[in-house]
C-alpha cells in the first residue's frame, strides 16, 4: 500500500508533466481516500469503454459522428449521469466512485469524457467555465451533466453574464481557446472537494485537501489562507501561524487583513514559544 507523501508525490508530478492521462492524475486525487484503490482497473475500464466506440465508429468517424457515439454509450448504456439528489457527496469528486456508482459532478463526468475521448484520438477539451465545467469536442461544447447536452455558446455567454462576468462573449472566446491543463483540472476537482468537507464540518478531510492544493497551486495564497483557518479550527496554533503570516507577506493588502492578525494575536497566546 503506497503512503500518502508517495500518492501525493505522484500526484505532483502527474500535474507538472503534460501528458499525463488526465483519469490516472484524477484517480491519484482518490487515492488518499481509498489507499487500496486499484487504479489500473478503472484505466482498464476507460480503455474498455474507448474499445466499444472504436468498433462502433470505425477507424475515420468524423468528430460529430464520435461525439454521438461517445455520448450514447457512456450516458445512455452505461448510465453516466449528474448525481442530482446530493450534489455535494464528496464521492462526486472521487473518479472511482463516479465510474462505480455512474453519477458524478460536471468535472468528474467531464474527466471521464475527456478520458474516452483522448483514447479515441478525437478531439476533446475541458471548458473551465465558472459554476459549471464543460467539454469541447472539436467545435462543440456539451454538458457531461445532462448527458452529453449541447451547449451553445451564446447560452454559455449568457449564463456568464447572469453572474456578473463582464465582456461574456469574450470571457466565452477565451474559456474555449485555452482549455485547463490537468494542474487546473485537479485544482478545481480539490476545490469541489474541500467545499464538500466543509459543508460536512469534515475538517481534518478538508484540510488534507488544502495541503494538496497549497503544493498543486502555489500562486495562490488564499490557499495558504484556508489552511491556516483549518490549523487554528483543529487546534494547531504553530501550523496555522506559519501559514497566517506567510499569506500577510504575500497579500499585505487583503481586506481581511486585520481578522487574520487578531487571530494571530490569540494563536500567540495560545502558544507563547510562538513569541
Amino acid at each position: 500500500m503506497p503512503s500518502i507523501d508517495e500518492i501525493r508525490g505522484a500526484l505532483y508530478r502527474s500535474a507538472a508533466h503534460p501528458g499525463t492521462d488526465l483519469a490516472a492524475a484524477a484517480l491519484l486525487v482518490a487515492a488518499e481516500e481509498y489507499p487500496d484503490l486499484d487504479r489500473a482497473r478503472y484505466l482498464a475500464f476507460l480503455d474498455d469503454v474507448a474499445e466499444r466506440v472504436r468498433r462502433e465508429l470505425g477507424d475515420t468517424p468524423t468528430p460529430d459522428h464520435a461525439r454521438r457515439a461517445m455520448c450514447a454509450e457512456l450516458f445512455e448504456r452505461l448510465g453516466f449521469a449528474g448525481d442530482t439528489e446530493d450534489y455535494y457527496d464528496p464521492r462526486n469528486s472521487y473518479l472511482n466512485e463516479v465510474i462505480d456508482r455512474r453519477r458524478g459532478i460536471p468535472i468528474t463526468l467531464a474527466v471521464v469524457y475527456i478520458a474516452v475521448g483522448t483514447r479515441l484520438g478525437q478531439p476533446v477539451y475541458g471548458v473551465n467555465a465558472p459554476g459549471h465545467f464543460l467539454v469541447r469536442h472539436a467545435d462543440v461544447l456539451l454538458d457531461p451533466f445532462a448527458s452529453g447536452r449541447v451547449v451553445e455558446r451564446a447560452t454559455l455567454a449568457a449564463w456568464l453574464a447572469q453572474m456578473g462576468v463582464e465582456d461574456a462573449d469574450a470571457q466565452v472566446a477565451r474559456l474555449v481557446a485555452a482549455p485547463p491543463d490537468t494542474r487546473a483540472v485537479l485544482v478545481r476537482i480539490l476545490g469541489n472537494l474541500k467545499a464538500n468537507h466543509l459543508q460536512r464540518k469534515d475538517f481534518t478531510r478538508a484540510l488534507a485537501v488544502v495541503d494538496r492544493l497549497v503544493h498543486l497551486d502555489p500562486t495562490n495564497p488564499l490557499w495558504l489562507r484556508d489552511r491556516g483557518a483549518l490549523y487554528q479550527r483543529l487546534d494547531c496554533p504553530h501550523a496555522a501561524v506559519a501559514d497566517f503570516e506567510r499569506y500577510l507577506r504575500l497579500v499585505p493588502n487583503d481586506p481581511e487583513g486585520d481578522v487574520i492578525r487578531e487571530a494571530l494575536v490569540k494563536l500567540k497566546r495560545q502558544a507563547p514559544t510562538l513569541q
